[in-house]
């Protein structure tokens, strides 16, 4: 592991587990019921100022610009223009991302 990373972990521990878990929906419509009262949720981090730049019009984009080092902001590491190589359609990625976040009990 990079001895920065290691150094941020252990200045930053993990916040201990909730004692109760969050709740599983069972319908459709209880589990909007938990998404909008995950809305009124206190946030972990505050929230930085404004910034600037191109990443920094989403809130990703702000936080890393205003969290991360600039060695751990985007930097070249990716691209927002689809992989000519890569044969999944971004729809379907998309439907991926959300399936994983509620087998993991996550709301975005």
């Amino acid at each position: 592991m990079n001895p920065l990373v290691m150094l941020v972990l252990l200045q930053n521990p993990a916040p201990p587990p909730a004692p109760v878990p969050k709740p599983v929906a069972e319908t459709r419509v209880r589990e909007k019921e938990l998404l909008e009262e995950s809305k009124k949720a206190k946030p972990r981090i505050p929230m930085p100022p404004e910034g600037t730049g191109p990443l920094a019009r989403v809130n990703n984009g702000r936080f890393r610009q205003y969290y991360l080092s600039s060695d751990f902001q985007f930097g070249g590491l990716g691209s927002r223009e689809p992989d000519p190589e890569l044969t999944l359609d971004n729809t379907f990625k998309v439907k991926l991302f959300w399936i994983a976040s509620r087998a993991n009990n996550c709301y975005y």
